[in-house]
């Protein structure tokens, strides 16, 4: 039987010891480094503005761990390595000696909290959005009944009436269990072509709840009119006519027609009287002579006292005024002049220089002012005893194709205005295109001569009554639009007013605004 031989043991001496852990020691600091390169590659590789930056430090070892390798370590009996001191020896002659001066020294505290290699991210503000306060409510409408608003309209202008020489008017009502108030401001006309108004302000107390509305009204000229009679002369009957426009009589008036001929109103007709009366010889239909309806017991409209434009100079500084003395003839132009003589007078007088401005020809008392031509501008003539027409009285622009024609023409008497004989007007149609009152009566002188031609009036006519026309003319009368905002300079209003801009809404107000309205 052959017995077994042990291995040799190999003692290795402190010096060697030392440099096999400081090999160990250098190869694990080598492996970490390594793993921090392939490490770092990667991180770089990934969005650093989303994930925080880091880097590896290196901690030098400190005293007690360089103490505990210089000391020397017993011998471990279990370590067989065959020729380990050859392999040891052959490692550490390759590796440089550790010493404190290989070893880098330990960054600052400051600089481990803040790595160099990353840029300092700036932090970007948050847009700050001002705040935006909610915008108000808008208070609550209410339409206005038809009842209601046909019931505020009538009260508001027959108020308007009574308040037209005051400055401001505040009045309250109730109907139908509801109570209302208005103040009424009065905003008077700016010149002598231009319109009153009045504008309301109107609350209502209904339920609790405070209602409130505006509208504006504007006192209608005679101008605004078609025609206007005052008293309706009974000996005068409505045959072949022909009325474009608005149409009121403060009595009845008279009509006469059969199947072929009967008058015609356009625009809606009004009368103070209970009716009207009428002769016909045939059928006719209301609606084919009342084309815009008919309204009976409709207020008065009351012809002013006087109709003097002005007793002092007019608004408008730069207005022309010719006084006549005496009877006077005038004949107009095209181009604006005008002249102007006594009847029987060998002397003319003679103006070539036309007027932005209005014109005024004011009459003495007694004096008649007889007129023809074409006028250019805004003129008014005036007579207190009479104003005869001679001649056709036309516009240089004529409104019905110069819709923003700057021509006005007005005729006011306190007496008369008529048509002259036909030996003067010739025997054709005679046209007409003004605004005439006659406060008196207006008439068409040698009515019986054999019907020649038609009396064309472009405008309005209004007058205390009026004359028969045939069988000299068959009338016709046309409305000018341009009247509804303006009127011939110095032309009379009437005692009515109508609602001219309104929305027709109740708008609901909470205390505190009614209390402050109050």
């Amino acid at each position: 039987m052959r017995t077994a031989m042990r291995a040799p043991t190999i003692r290795i001496d402190a010096r060697t010891r030392q440099k096999l852990w400081a090999a160990l020691f250098s190869a694990a600091i080598h492996g970490a480094l390594l793993a921090v390169i392939l490490f770092a590659t990667r991180y770089e590789m990934r969005d650093v503005t989303t994930s925080p930056a880091m880097q590896m430090v290196l901690v030098p070892p400190t005293d007690a761990l360089r103490n505990e390798l210089a000391a020397p370590q017993p011998a471990d009996p279990a370590i067989t390595l065959p020729d380990v001191e050859t392999q040891l020896s052959a490692s550490a002659s390759g590796l440089p000696e550790m010493t404190s001066e290989t070893i880098a020294p330990l960054p600052a505290a400051a600089d481990l909290t803040e790595p160099a290699s990353v840029p300092e991210e700036t932090e970007t503000p948050v847009e700050r959005q001002a705040a935006v306060e909610p915008a108000p409510a808008e208070p609550a409408t209410i339409e206005i009944p038809a009842a209601e608003r046909a019931s505020l309209a009538q009260h508001l202008t027959r108020n308007a009436q009574q308040a037209s020489a005051t400055a401001e008017t505040k009045v309250a009502w109730e109907h139908d269990g509801k109570q209302y108030t208005a103040l009424l401001t009065r905003e008077p006309a700016r010149d002598g072509t231009s319109l009153e108004r009045v504008v309301a302000e109107v609350t209502s107390s209904d339920k609790g709840k405070h209602m409130r509305t505006r509208l504006s009204m504007r006192r209608l000229a005679f101008s605004q009119f078609t025609q206007v009679v005052d008293r309706w002369d009974p000996f005068v009957q409505l045959h072949d006519d022909k009325i474009v426009g608005r149409f009121h009589t403060n009595t009845r008036f008279n009509m006469t027609y059969d199947s072929k001929t009967a008058p015609q109103f356009t625009g809606k007709v009004t009368t103070a009287a209970r009716s009207y009366s009428s002769e016909s010889r045939g059928r006719k239909r209301d609606a084919d002579i009342f084309q815009g309806g008919l309204e009976t017991r409709a207020d008065r409209i009351d012809l002013p006292n006087e109709l003097l434009p002005f007793e002092s100079p007019p608004e408008n500084e730069e207005a022309r005024i010719h006084k006549l003395d005496t009877d006077t003839r005038i004949t107009f132009f095209p181009d604006g002049s005008y002249t102007w003589r006594e009847p029987g007078s060998p002397s003319t007088a003679y103006l070539n220089d036309p007027s932005p401005n209005p014109v005024y020809f004011i009459a003495a008392r007694g004096a008649t002012v007889y007129l023809q031509g074409t006028v250019t501008g805004k003129i008014l003539v005036y007579s207190p005893e009479r104003i005869v027409i001679e001649g056709h009285l036309k516009y240089a622009r004529d409104p019905r194709t110069v819709r923003d024609s700057p021509d006005y023409l007005g005729l006011l008497s306190d007496k008369f205005v008529e048509v002259a004989g036909p030996q003067v007007t010739g025997r054709g149609d005679l046209i007409i295109e003004a605004a005439i009152f006659a406060k008196r009566r207006f008439l068409v002188t040698n009515i019986d001569h054999p019907r020649t031609a038609t009396l064309i009036i472009y405008g309005s006519l209004t007058a205390g009554s009026l004359s028969a026309t045939e069988p000299r003319y068959a009338t016709r009368i046309d409305y000018d639009p341009r009247f509804e905002r303006v009127r011939p300079p110095g032309f009379p209003a009437t005692n009515r007013y109508e609602v001219e801009d309104w929305n027709a809404l109740w708008t609901e107000e909470d205390d505190d605004a009614e209390l402050a309205a109050e």
